[in-house]
């Protein structure tokens, strides 16, 4: 795995917590109904497949797609 990617995932790993703590949060200070955070959390399979999908098409990328416009030797 490249060194760009690898901290791609650092980043989206970051911004996950970040997400569940700030609306772990809200839900204590009362700003977020707990019966409305129940069920959203009814779709927390999207969570696994979305992850899945993503690392499916990054792999299936042709070698093309990956590479910036620095390194095409024209």
């Amino acid at each position: 795995m490249s060194r760009h990617s690898n901290s791609r995932g650092h980043w989206i790993g970051a911004a996950v917590l970040i997400v569940v703590g700030v609306i772990g949060l809200l839900a204590n200070f009362g700003l977020i109904d707990r019966d409305s955070l129940r069920q959203l959390w009814k779709l927390w399979p999207l969570i696994p497949l979305a992850v899945g999908v993503s690392m499916l098409m990054r792999r299936n990328a042709s070698p093309q797609d990956r590479s910036g416009p620095e390194s095409s030797k024209d």
